[in-house]
């Protein structure tokens, strides 16, 4: 049955009538033994006068409440507000993790071990029919016999026979499961035969808990509450033993206690305003943010805390978005930090503050609006000198990609009959020297491509090789920017797109105009956004709209990590469509744990699946540039 919610007026009727229940307890507790100690001496009563007993009364009273309080301090610690974690605030994550964690949090638990010797034997099968040596179609004949592996541990893994005595208690003396050493030498085994790096760290890193910042409010800290357990002790002791001193002293504590308990509270009435510089800085370039605060209201502030509502995909680059001071009415303070961003559109949230009052025995927290400037958007217009290489696929229009087509251009093509109207320039005058008549040379069209550019931007491509590293979608963002920025230069048109449950399409254009349009749209729109998406991507849904936007003479450049199989599928799915595809992968696999290696090595089988479908593939080291990249890509191509 659902209980009524109570009236505060009800809650305070309450909590007096505890109150005076728990008074009455003790002053019938303190009766009852008076009454024994008279019945066990009849003459203690004699000798006792009821003005003694009235004093021995309040005396054991105060102690009682002091041994109260006392219990309550010693057992409780001084509550202050927590604040918002907004120096450590990752969005991305290194592949591999996942599967690092999972392989620590089911290490006791029955179903969990079932669910990853199931995963990680269907993720080794995948890696293994490209790095073992042999038939990939006999495979699994090669798994259930042992004989792709000398370690046995590996080996082990995909047979179904028990463990030995003696594998049972080595798991039991290094407190590591079985099955977890087993998938371990597996994925180290297939890391050898990959000629990978197999030194991995301990344990794997488990990211942080964080606490939640308080909620807005008054709320009391317990600052002091020492001082009212001192103040009843020396009171009582005073009184018992009819010592004005003590009694005189206590009062003052006493005093001292009901002044820090019934402190006014505390007051925000400030105004803060935010000013950022510069406002469109490049990529990875710092950004200084000046936070001034001013006391607007008629109260001392002796203790205000602020902390700005730094966005979640700056990282703080010197001094500190948190600040404290004292304010009297009037005064202005302001203090500057400096964050770093990689690229993309940054909205600050509201400034996170803290006030308490001169004795520390309330705060008030409240989420503040801030004036001024709220967004940094960094500006991805810088070019880059480049040669993209481009399949054949072309339009109309005249551009730089050599066809098939003979016609007129700068590289041979062939020689045809001489046509009335054919210019002077192309006709084969040596031929018709030799009496050979009137030929007319033709050479290759050179037409513009139609290109369009589609970013991986779903919530598995938010990776990068560690934390401090910059992800997949924002090194694609701005290798994105650089490519249309020479593909428009060479005169070819270019399209933007998203693969994102945040749907973008930018149709292909040409002309500074449309080179300005597309920037802005890779800076601002939420598609691109540096942090991932909440919801996921839907291929059944997204990717036929996608076909139908593209035009017949459309080639596609797509940037993705590759971190999962959907991604190679939809790839496939778009050149058998007919749009020739080059993939440019930025690599942001990490290294250290069996998660992270096994990653690596499933990114390198789908390199490997994309290139046997005819696929160009440019294979993007975070430590190499992507002009570097591409020439390379270039050189194997040609």
């Amino acid at each position: 049955m659902r209980e009524r919610s109570r009236r505060p007026d009800e809650e305070t009727e309450g909590a007096a009538a505890v109150g005076l229940g728990r008074f009455l307890s003790v002053l019938g507790v303190f009766a009852v033994a008076v009454g024994f100690l008279l019945l066990v001496s009849p003459d203690l009563g004699e000798s006792l006068s009821v003005q003694y007993i009235v004093v021995l009364a309040i005396g054991g009273l105060l102690l009682l409440f002091a041994a109260r309080r006392w219990f309550k301090r010693l057992t409780s610690s001084i509550d202050t507000a927590e604040t918002p974690p907004v120096e450590r605030r990752t969005t991305v994550s290194v592949p591999g993790d996942g599967f690092d964690k999972l392989l620590v949090d089911t290490a006791s638990n029955a179903m969990g071990r079932l669910q990853v010797k199931a995963t990680a034997r269907e993720r080794i099968r995948a890696v293994a029919k490209v790095v073992v040596s042999g038939d990939p179609e006999d495979i699994d004949d090669q798994l259930a016999a042992g004989a792709w592996s000398d370690d046995p541990d590996a080996n082990a893994l995909f047979s179904n026979g028990t463990a030995s005595v003696r594998d049972r208690v080595s798991s039991f003396v290094s407190g590591t499961s079985i099955l977890k050493r087993r998938v371990v030498s597996a994925i180290e085994a297939l890391a050898r035969l990959a000629d990978e790096d197999v030194e991995w760290e301990a344990e794997p890193v488990v990211p942080e808990v964080t606490q939640e910042p308080a909620e807005e409010g008054d709320h009391a800290t317990g600052r002091w509450n020492g001082l009212t357990a001192v103040a009843l002790t020396v009171v009582g002791f005073g009184v018992l033993l009819a010592r004005p001193g003590l009694v005189l002293s206590g009062a003052v504590l006493s005093g001292l206690g009901a002044y820090a308990v019934a402190g006014s509270s505390p007051s925000t009435a400030v105004r803060i305003s935010r000013e950022i510089q510069p406002a469109a800085p490049r990529p990875g370039e710092p950004v200084d943010v000046t936070v001034e605060v001013e006391n607007i209201g008629e109260q001392f502030l002796p203790d205000l805390r602020i902390v700005d509502g730094v966005p979640a995909d700056l990282t703080i680059e010197a001094d500190s978005p948190r600040h404290g001071t004292a304010l009297r009415p009037g005064a202005t303070m302001e203090y500057t930090y400096t964050v770093r961003g990689i690229r993309g559109s940054h909205t600050f949230e509201d400034a996170f503050l803290v006030s308490r009052n001169l004795p520390g025995t309330l705060e008030r927290v409240e989420e503040f609006g801030v004036d001024g400037d709220r967004t940094v958007t960094y500006d991805v217009s810088s070019a880059l000198d480049l040669s993209v290489p481009l399949r054949k696929q072309a339009s109309m229009h005249v551009g730089r990609v050599l066809t098939d087509s003979a016609g007129s251009g700068l590289e041979f093509h062939s020689v045809r009959e001489y046509r009335s109207g054919d210019p002077l320039t192309r006709i084969d005058w040596s031929r018709a020297a030799r009496g050979e008549g009137l030929a007319t040379l033709q050479f290759h069209e050179e037409r513009a491509a139609t290109v369009v550019l589609l970013i991986d931007a779903r919530k598995e491509a938010y990776v990068a090789n560690d934390d401090d590293s910059p992800s997949a979608v924002d090194r694609s963002v701005l290798a994105a920017a650089k490519l249309a920025s020479a593909l428009l230069a060479a005169d070819d048109r270019v399209g933007l797109a998203a693969l994102s449950p945040r749907q973008c399409w930018l149709a292909p254009g040409a002309g500074h105009t449309h080179l300005a349009r597309l920037q802005d749209v890779l800076a601002t729109d939420g598609a691109f956004a540096p942090s991932p998406p909440t919801l996921p991507y839907y291929q059944r849904i997204n990717l036929p709209a996608l076909r139908k936007r593209l035009s017949s003479d459309s080639q596609l450049v797509v940037f993705s990590p590759l971190v999962d199989d959907e991604v190679v599928d939809i790839v496939r799915q778009l050149q058998a469509s007919g749009h020739p595809v080059t993939i440019i992968s930025p690599d942001a696999s990490g290294s250290g744990t069996p998660g992270r290696t096994l990653a690596r090595l499933e990114r390198r089988k789908r390199l490997s699946e994309l290139r046997g479908a005819n696929v160009r593939v440019v294979d993007w080291d975070a430590d190499e540039s992507l002009a570097l990249a591409l020439t390379n890509a270039g050189r194997r191509w040609s």
